[in-house]
Protein backbone atom coordinates (compact mmCIF):
# COMPACT_ATOMS: atom_id res chain seq x y z
CA UNK A 1 0.00 0.00 0.00
CA UNK A 2 2.78 2.47 0.80
CA UNK A 3 4.64 2.15 -2.75
CA UNK A 4 1.12 2.51 -4.40
CA UNK A 5 0.79 5.41 -2.25
CA UNK A 6 4.31 6.95 -3.49
CA UNK A 7 3.32 5.85 -7.05
CA UNK A 8 0.28 8.27 -6.87
CA UNK A 9 2.45 11.02 -5.19
CA UNK A 10 4.94 10.87 -8.26
CA UNK A 11 2.45 10.76 -10.66
CA UNK A 12 0.84 14.13 -9.22
CA UNK A 13 3.47 15.26 -8.69
CA UNK A 14 4.61 15.21 -12.34
CA UNK A 15 0.83 16.46 -12.98
CA UNK A 16 1.71 20.33 -10.96
CA UNK A 17 5.16 20.04 -12.02
CA UNK A 18 4.30 20.42 -16.09
CA UNK A 19 1.55 22.83 -14.39
CA UNK A 20 3.57 25.19 -12.71
CA UNK A 21 6.33 25.35 -14.88
CA UNK A 22 4.08 26.23 -17.98
CA UNK A 23 3.10 29.08 -15.77
CA UNK A 24 6.57 29.94 -15.58
CA UNK A 25 7.00 30.04 -19.84
CA UNK A 26 4.03 31.81 -19.91
CA UNK A 27 5.18 34.96 -18.94
CA UNK A 28 7.91 34.61 -21.55
CA UNK A 29 5.47 34.05 -24.36
CA UNK A 30 3.65 36.94 -25.94
CA UNK A 31 3.54 39.08 -23.09
CA UNK A 32 7.07 40.07 -23.93
CA UNK A 33 6.43 41.82 -26.75
CA UNK A 34 2.96 43.64 -25.34
CA UNK A 35 5.75 44.60 -22.74
CA UNK A 36 8.16 45.23 -25.05
CA UNK A 37 5.45 47.21 -27.60
CA UNK A 38 4.92 49.44 -24.20
CA UNK A 39 8.39 50.14 -24.14
CA UNK A 40 8.45 51.41 -27.43
CA UNK A 41 10.55 48.89 -28.48
CA UNK A 42 9.71 48.19 -32.60
CA UNK A 43 8.70 44.82 -33.98
CA UNK A 44 12.18 44.11 -35.42
CA UNK A 45 13.74 45.08 -32.50
CA UNK A 46 11.36 42.64 -30.46
CA UNK A 47 12.26 39.83 -33.26
CA UNK A 48 15.96 40.38 -32.13
CA UNK A 49 15.09 40.18 -28.57
CA UNK A 50 13.22 37.39 -28.91
CA UNK A 51 15.93 35.43 -31.08
CA UNK A 52 18.62 35.78 -28.76
CA UNK A 53 16.85 33.32 -26.50
CA UNK A 54 16.04 31.07 -29.61
CA UNK A 55 19.81 31.22 -30.22
CA UNK A 56 21.16 30.52 -27.46
CA UNK A 57 18.55 27.54 -26.89
CA UNK A 58 19.63 26.16 -30.43
CA UNK A 59 23.23 26.31 -29.42
CA UNK A 60 22.75 24.45 -25.81
CA UNK A 61 20.17 21.89 -26.90
CA UNK A 62 22.30 19.11 -27.86
CA UNK A 63 25.02 19.55 -25.08
CA UNK A 64 22.38 20.22 -22.57
CA UNK A 65 20.99 16.94 -23.75
CA UNK A 66 24.09 14.96 -23.44
CA UNK A 67 24.41 17.01 -20.04
CA UNK A 68 20.87 15.69 -18.59
CA UNK A 69 22.16 11.65 -19.86
CA UNK A 70 24.73 11.92 -17.94
CA UNK A 71 23.17 13.42 -14.77
CA UNK A 72 21.83 10.46 -12.28
CA UNK A 73 19.97 12.85 -10.50
CA UNK A 74 17.07 14.31 -13.38
CA UNK A 75 15.40 16.22 -10.20
CA UNK A 76 18.81 18.92 -9.99
CA UNK A 77 18.47 19.35 -13.68
CA UNK A 78 15.62 20.44 -13.25
CA UNK A 79 15.39 22.29 -10.51
CA UNK A 80 18.15 24.46 -11.29
CA UNK A 81 16.24 25.45 -14.71
CA UNK A 82 13.26 26.59 -12.88
CA UNK A 83 14.93 29.17 -10.67
CA UNK A 84 16.76 30.00 -13.62
CA UNK A 85 14.23 31.02 -15.53
CA UNK A 86 12.77 32.59 -12.25
CA UNK A 87 15.72 34.62 -12.17
CA UNK A 88 15.36 35.75 -16.20
CA UNK A 89 11.82 36.80 -15.42
CA UNK A 90 12.64 39.23 -12.70
CA UNK A 91 15.84 40.60 -14.73
CA UNK A 92 13.40 41.24 -17.58
CA UNK A 93 11.25 43.18 -15.68
CA UNK A 94 13.44 45.16 -13.44
CA UNK A 95 15.80 46.40 -16.13
CA UNK A 96 14.03 46.63 -19.31
CA UNK A 97 16.51 48.23 -21.38
CA UNK A 98 18.26 46.51 -24.51
CA UNK A 99 21.48 44.81 -22.52
CA UNK A 100 19.48 43.34 -19.56
CA UNK A 101 16.60 41.57 -21.71
CA UNK A 102 19.29 40.03 -24.10
CA UNK A 103 20.79 38.76 -21.28
CA UNK A 104 17.34 37.70 -19.31
CA UNK A 105 16.05 35.38 -22.96
CA UNK A 106 19.90 34.30 -23.49
CA UNK A 107 19.23 32.82 -19.54
CA UNK A 108 15.61 31.44 -19.97
CA UNK A 109 17.25 30.18 -23.52
CA UNK A 110 19.36 28.33 -21.55
CA UNK A 111 17.34 27.01 -18.77
CA UNK A 112 14.85 25.68 -20.90
CA UNK A 113 17.09 23.66 -22.88
CA UNK A 114 17.85 21.66 -19.64
CA UNK A 115 14.48 21.97 -18.22
CA UNK A 116 11.81 20.00 -20.72
CA UNK A 117 14.51 17.06 -21.36
CA UNK A 118 14.72 16.78 -17.27
CA UNK A 119 11.03 16.78 -17.22
CA UNK A 120 10.61 13.53 -20.21
CA UNK A 121 13.77 11.99 -18.69
CA UNK A 122 10.85 12.33 -15.28
CA UNK A 123 8.41 10.96 -17.07
CA UNK A 124 10.45 8.25 -18.67
CA UNK A 125 11.63 6.74 -15.32
CA UNK A 126 8.28 7.07 -13.88
CA UNK A 127 6.07 4.82 -17.31
CA UNK A 128 9.47 2.33 -16.88
CA UNK A 129 8.51 1.83 -12.91
CA UNK A 130 4.41 1.35 -13.96
CA UNK A 131 5.38 -1.40 -17.40
CA UNK A 132 7.81 -3.41 -14.56
CA UNK A 133 4.93 -3.39 -12.65
CA UNK A 134 2.42 -4.68 -15.19
CA UNK A 135 0.95 -1.64 -16.98
CA UNK A 136 -0.44 -1.28 -20.31
CA UNK A 137 1.30 -0.84 -23.56
CA UNK A 138 0.81 2.65 -24.57
CA UNK A 139 1.33 3.93 -21.25
CA UNK A 140 3.66 6.52 -22.56
CA UNK A 141 1.90 7.83 -24.87
CA UNK A 142 -1.37 8.60 -22.42
CA UNK A 143 1.17 9.68 -19.64
CA UNK A 144 2.72 12.51 -22.21
CA UNK A 145 -0.75 13.53 -23.01
CA UNK A 146 -1.42 14.03 -19.46
CA UNK A 147 1.66 16.15 -19.11
CA UNK A 148 0.61 18.00 -22.05
CA UNK A 149 -2.86 18.44 -21.12
CA UNK A 150 -1.67 19.78 -17.17
CA UNK A 151 0.70 22.05 -19.08
CA UNK A 152 -1.57 23.51 -21.38
CA UNK A 153 -4.17 23.85 -17.83
CA UNK A 154 -1.29 25.89 -16.39
CA UNK A 155 -1.01 28.16 -19.65
CA UNK A 156 -4.69 28.81 -19.74
CA UNK A 157 -4.40 30.15 -16.23
CA UNK A 158 -2.24 31.64 -16.09
CA UNK A 159 -2.83 33.76 -18.90
CA UNK A 160 -5.90 34.45 -17.51
CA UNK A 161 -4.48 35.65 -14.45
CA UNK A 162 -1.51 37.56 -16.29
CA UNK A 163 -3.92 38.98 -18.50
CA UNK A 164 -5.79 40.43 -16.08
CA UNK A 165 -3.21 41.89 -13.96
CA UNK A 166 -1.31 43.73 -17.01
CA UNK A 167 -4.95 44.94 -17.41
CA UNK A 168 -5.61 46.15 -14.31
CA UNK A 169 -1.89 47.17 -12.88
CA UNK A 170 0.60 46.63 -15.63
CA UNK A 171 2.40 44.90 -18.40
CA UNK A 172 5.86 44.69 -15.79
CA UNK A 173 3.33 43.40 -13.25
CA UNK A 174 2.92 39.70 -15.27
CA UNK A 175 6.49 39.06 -14.99
CA UNK A 176 6.84 39.28 -10.96
CA UNK A 177 3.30 37.10 -10.86
CA UNK A 178 4.78 34.96 -13.39
CA UNK A 179 7.81 34.17 -10.95
CA UNK A 180 5.68 33.95 -7.69
CA UNK A 181 3.68 31.12 -9.70
CA UNK A 182 6.98 28.96 -10.65
CA UNK A 183 7.85 28.43 -6.86
CA UNK A 184 5.52 26.27 -6.84
CA UNK A 185 6.84 24.18 -9.37
CA UNK A 186 10.05 23.09 -7.00
CA UNK A 187 7.29 22.12 -4.25
CA UNK A 188 6.10 19.51 -6.73
CA UNK A 189 9.15 18.24 -8.17
CA UNK A 190 10.12 17.09 -4.96
CA UNK A 191 6.89 15.65 -4.49
CA UNK A 192 8.17 13.29 -7.39
CA UNK A 193 9.90 10.02 -5.96
CA UNK A 194 13.61 9.66 -7.66
CA UNK A 195 13.61 6.74 -10.38
CA UNK A 196 15.24 3.69 -9.31
CA UNK A 197 16.23 2.95 -12.76
CA UNK A 198 18.93 4.44 -15.00
CA UNK A 199 17.95 6.17 -18.26
CA UNK A 200 18.63 2.91 -20.58
CA UNK A 201 17.05 0.81 -18.01
CA UNK A 202 13.76 2.82 -18.15
CA UNK A 203 13.89 3.01 -21.56
CA UNK A 204 14.00 -0.32 -22.16
CA UNK A 205 11.41 -1.00 -19.55
CA UNK A 206 9.04 1.08 -21.25
CA UNK A 207 8.69 -1.48 -23.76
CA UNK A 208 8.53 -5.01 -22.84
CA UNK A 209 9.59 -6.07 -26.08
CA UNK A 210 12.73 -4.11 -25.98
CA UNK A 211 13.47 -5.36 -22.22
CA UNK A 212 16.65 -7.30 -22.63
CA UNK A 213 18.56 -4.59 -24.81
CA UNK A 214 21.71 -3.25 -23.28
CA UNK A 215 23.52 -0.60 -23.99
CA UNK A 216 26.62 -1.05 -25.50
CA UNK A 217 29.43 0.77 -27.64
CA UNK A 218 27.55 0.81 -30.40
CA UNK A 219 24.63 2.82 -29.01
CA UNK A 220 26.73 5.73 -30.04
CA UNK A 221 25.80 9.61 -31.41
CA UNK A 222 26.96 8.24 -34.48
CA UNK A 223 24.45 5.41 -34.58
CA UNK A 224 21.96 7.53 -33.68
CA UNK A 225 22.62 10.20 -36.25
CA UNK A 226 22.54 7.16 -39.11
CA UNK A 227 18.55 7.15 -38.01
CA UNK A 228 16.88 8.45 -41.23
CA UNK A 229 13.94 9.22 -39.15
CA UNK A 230 15.64 11.30 -36.89
CA UNK A 231 16.57 13.55 -39.59
CA UNK A 232 13.02 13.67 -40.91
CA UNK A 233 11.72 14.49 -38.12
CA UNK A 234 14.07 17.01 -36.79
CA UNK A 235 13.60 19.02 -40.36
CA UNK A 236 9.63 18.70 -39.41
CA UNK A 237 10.44 20.34 -35.90
CA UNK A 238 12.57 22.73 -37.41
CA UNK A 239 9.65 24.10 -40.20
CA UNK A 240 6.73 23.29 -37.63
CA UNK A 241 8.39 26.62 -35.50
CA UNK A 242 9.76 28.05 -38.56
CA UNK A 243 5.84 28.55 -39.56
CA UNK A 244 4.50 28.94 -35.60
CA UNK A 245 7.04 30.89 -33.39
CA UNK A 246 6.39 34.08 -35.20
CA UNK A 247 2.59 33.97 -35.27
CA UNK A 248 1.86 34.88 -31.87
CA UNK A 249 4.03 37.16 -31.21
CA UNK A 250 3.50 38.92 -34.57
CA UNK A 251 -0.46 39.01 -33.31
CA UNK A 252 0.41 40.40 -30.52
CA UNK A 253 1.90 43.24 -31.55
CA UNK A 254 -0.49 44.39 -33.99
CA UNK A 255 -3.51 43.76 -31.53
CA UNK A 256 -1.34 46.16 -28.85
CA UNK A 257 -1.53 48.49 -32.06
CA UNK A 258 -4.93 48.27 -32.97
CA UNK A 259 -6.25 47.84 -29.32
CA UNK A 260 -3.80 49.51 -26.79
CA UNK A 261 -6.29 49.22 -23.70
CA UNK A 262 -7.90 46.45 -24.14
CA UNK A 263 -4.18 44.54 -25.21
CA UNK A 264 -3.75 42.53 -22.30
CA UNK A 265 -6.70 41.15 -22.02
CA UNK A 266 -6.84 40.01 -25.84
CA UNK A 267 -3.35 38.80 -25.73
CA UNK A 268 -4.11 36.34 -22.74
CA UNK A 269 -7.27 35.40 -24.48
CA UNK A 270 -5.13 34.41 -27.69
CA UNK A 271 -3.54 32.04 -25.25
CA UNK A 272 -6.32 31.37 -22.84
CA UNK A 273 -8.03 29.52 -25.55
CA UNK A 274 -5.52 27.21 -27.39
CA UNK A 275 -4.19 26.00 -24.31
CA UNK A 276 -8.18 25.03 -23.41
CA UNK A 277 -8.09 23.05 -26.74
CA UNK A 278 -4.57 21.36 -26.04
CA UNK A 279 -6.01 20.14 -22.57
CA UNK A 280 -9.02 18.45 -24.08
CA UNK A 281 -7.09 17.18 -27.23
CA UNK A 282 -3.40 16.14 -25.71
CA UNK A 283 -4.46 12.64 -23.99
CA UNK A 284 -6.54 11.67 -26.97
CA UNK A 285 -3.81 12.42 -29.52
CA UNK A 286 -1.52 10.54 -26.83
CA UNK A 287 -4.12 7.48 -27.35
CA UNK A 288 -4.29 8.06 -31.29
CA UNK A 289 -0.90 8.00 -31.96
CA UNK A 290 -0.53 4.52 -29.90
CA UNK A 291 -3.59 3.07 -31.99
CA UNK A 292 -3.38 4.54 -35.46
CA UNK A 293 0.46 5.63 -35.17
CA UNK A 294 2.46 8.81 -35.62
CA UNK A 295 2.53 10.00 -38.76
CA UNK A 296 -1.26 10.13 -39.36
CA UNK A 297 -1.84 11.89 -36.23
CA UNK A 298 0.89 14.53 -37.33
CA UNK A 299 -0.35 15.17 -40.82
CA UNK A 300 -3.99 16.55 -39.23
CA UNK A 301 -2.34 18.44 -36.64
CA UNK A 302 0.07 20.09 -38.60
CA UNK A 303 -2.30 21.29 -41.41
CA UNK A 304 -3.80 23.75 -38.83
CA UNK A 305 -0.47 26.08 -39.47
CA UNK A 306 -1.30 27.00 -42.95
CA UNK A 307 -4.91 27.35 -42.36
CA UNK A 308 -3.51 29.34 -39.07
CA UNK A 309 -1.43 32.19 -40.67
CA UNK A 310 -3.83 32.36 -43.48
CA UNK A 311 -6.78 32.73 -41.42
CA UNK A 312 -4.66 35.99 -39.33
CA UNK A 313 -2.98 37.63 -43.11
CA UNK A 314 -7.05 38.00 -44.24
CA UNK A 315 -8.05 39.97 -40.82
CA UNK A 316 -6.78 42.54 -38.53
CA UNK A 317 -9.65 42.38 -35.76
CA UNK A 318 -8.31 41.56 -32.44
CA UNK A 319 -11.34 39.34 -31.35
CA UNK A 320 -11.34 37.20 -34.61
CA UNK A 321 -7.28 36.71 -34.11
CA UNK A 322 -8.86 35.14 -30.24
CA UNK A 323 -10.88 33.06 -32.63
CA UNK A 324 -8.29 31.65 -34.68
CA UNK A 325 -5.96 30.76 -32.32
CA UNK A 326 -8.08 27.49 -31.93
CA UNK A 327 -6.12 26.63 -34.61
CA UNK A 328 -2.67 27.02 -32.01
CA UNK A 329 -4.18 24.31 -30.12
CA UNK A 330 -4.78 21.92 -32.48
CA UNK A 331 -1.12 21.88 -33.66
CA UNK A 332 0.34 22.38 -30.07
CA UNK A 333 -1.33 19.43 -29.02
CA UNK A 334 -0.34 17.30 -31.56
CA UNK A 335 3.80 18.45 -31.71
CA UNK A 336 3.72 18.58 -27.52
CA UNK A 337 2.84 14.88 -27.38
CA UNK A 338 4.77 13.78 -30.68
CA UNK A 339 8.32 15.37 -29.75
CA UNK A 340 9.18 13.04 -26.72
CA UNK A 341 7.10 10.24 -27.67
CA UNK A 342 8.90 10.32 -31.43
CA UNK A 343 12.33 10.49 -29.09
CA UNK A 344 11.27 7.66 -27.00
CA UNK A 345 10.59 5.41 -30.25
CA UNK A 346 13.63 6.05 -31.71
CA UNK A 347 16.00 5.64 -28.84
CA UNK A 348 14.49 2.92 -27.24
CA UNK A 349 17.22 1.03 -24.73
CA UNK A 350 19.65 3.27 -26.51
CA UNK A 351 20.13 5.63 -23.36
CA UNK A 352 20.03 8.76 -25.90
CA UNK A 353 17.03 9.92 -25.28
CA UNK A 354 17.85 13.50 -24.03
CA UNK A 355 20.45 13.70 -26.46
CA UNK A 356 17.96 13.20 -29.12
CA UNK A 357 15.61 15.56 -27.43
CA UNK A 358 18.61 17.65 -27.37
CA UNK A 359 19.00 17.88 -31.26
CA UNK A 360 15.56 17.71 -32.30
CA UNK A 361 15.69 21.01 -29.97
CA UNK A 362 18.21 21.97 -31.84
CA UNK A 363 15.82 21.93 -35.14
CA UNK A 364 13.30 24.04 -33.03
CA UNK A 365 15.50 26.39 -32.21
CA UNK A 366 16.35 27.18 -35.46
CA UNK A 367 13.11 27.59 -36.88
CA UNK A 368 12.00 29.03 -34.22
CA UNK A 369 15.27 31.64 -34.69
CA UNK A 370 14.28 32.47 -38.29
CA UNK A 371 10.78 32.40 -37.55
CA UNK A 372 10.25 35.56 -35.25
CA UNK A 373 13.78 37.41 -37.04
CA UNK A 374 12.00 36.96 -40.71
CA UNK A 375 8.58 37.62 -38.96
CA UNK A 376 9.31 40.76 -37.38
CA UNK A 377 11.11 42.05 -40.21
CA UNK A 378 8.25 40.83 -42.61
CA UNK A 379 6.27 43.01 -40.64
CA UNK A 380 7.74 46.42 -40.52
CA UNK A 381 6.94 45.87 -44.07
CA UNK A 382 3.46 44.35 -43.71
CA UNK A 383 1.97 42.33 -41.60
CA UNK A 384 -0.24 40.28 -43.96
CA UNK A 385 2.86 39.19 -45.77
CA UNK A 386 4.76 38.29 -42.93
CA UNK A 387 1.40 35.57 -41.70
CA UNK A 388 1.58 34.66 -45.82
CA UNK A 389 5.55 33.85 -45.05
CA UNK A 390 4.89 31.31 -41.65
CA UNK A 391 1.48 29.84 -43.64
CA UNK A 392 3.66 28.76 -46.24
CA UNK A 393 6.33 27.11 -44.22
CA UNK A 394 3.75 25.52 -42.57
CA UNK A 395 2.79 24.10 -45.97
CA UNK A 396 6.27 22.86 -46.41
CA UNK A 397 6.25 21.10 -42.74
CA UNK A 398 2.99 19.45 -43.65
CA UNK A 399 4.17 18.10 -47.00
CA UNK A 400 7.52 16.73 -45.03
CA UNK A 401 5.29 14.69 -43.12
CA UNK A 402 3.61 13.01 -45.68
CA UNK A 403 6.16 12.60 -48.43
CA UNK A 404 9.54 12.20 -46.14
CA UNK A 405 8.62 10.98 -42.96
CA UNK A 406 8.32 7.20 -41.84
CA UNK A 407 6.08 5.50 -39.25
CA UNK A 408 7.89 5.18 -35.77
CA UNK A 409 5.38 3.85 -33.78
CA UNK A 410 6.71 -0.28 -32.56
CA UNK A 411 4.77 -2.72 -34.81
CA UNK A 412 4.33 -4.88 -31.88
CA UNK A 413 2.77 -1.95 -29.53
CA UNK A 414 0.43 -1.62 -32.75
CA UNK A 415 -0.10 -5.28 -32.80
CA UNK A 416 -0.71 -5.61 -29.17
CA UNK A 417 -3.64 -2.86 -29.54
CA UNK A 418 -5.30 -3.17 -32.15
CA UNK A 419 -7.31 -6.15 -30.79
CA UNK A 420 -8.86 -3.80 -28.72
CA UNK A 421 -9.36 -0.87 -30.57
CA UNK A 422 -11.75 -3.16 -32.96
CA UNK A 423 -13.44 -4.49 -30.01
CA UNK A 424 -14.70 -0.60 -29.20
CA UNK A 425 -15.50 -0.47 -32.93
CA UNK A 426 -17.35 -3.75 -33.20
Amino acid sequence: MRLRSLRLSSQQGLDWLNFFVANLQTAFGPFIAVYLTSERWTQGEIGLALSAGTITAMVSQVPAGALVDALHNKHVAAASAIVTIIASCLLLVLFPQRLPVMGAEILHGFASCMLNPAIAAITLSLVAARMTQGGEPGELGRRLGRNASFGSIGNALAAGLMGGVGYAVSARATFFLGAALALPGLLALRAIERPKLRIPDAAAAADPDDAGTQVTASHSVLSLLRDRRLFAFAVCAALFHLSNAGMLPLAAGRVTREAPQQAELIIAACILLPQLVVAVLSPQVGRLAETLGRRPVMLVGFAALPIRGLLLATSSDPWLTVLFQMFDGVSGACFGVMLPLITADLTRGTGRFNLCMGFFGLAVGAGATFSTTLAGFAADRSPQLAFLILAAAGVACVLMVWLLFAETTPRDTVRRRMPSVRRARG
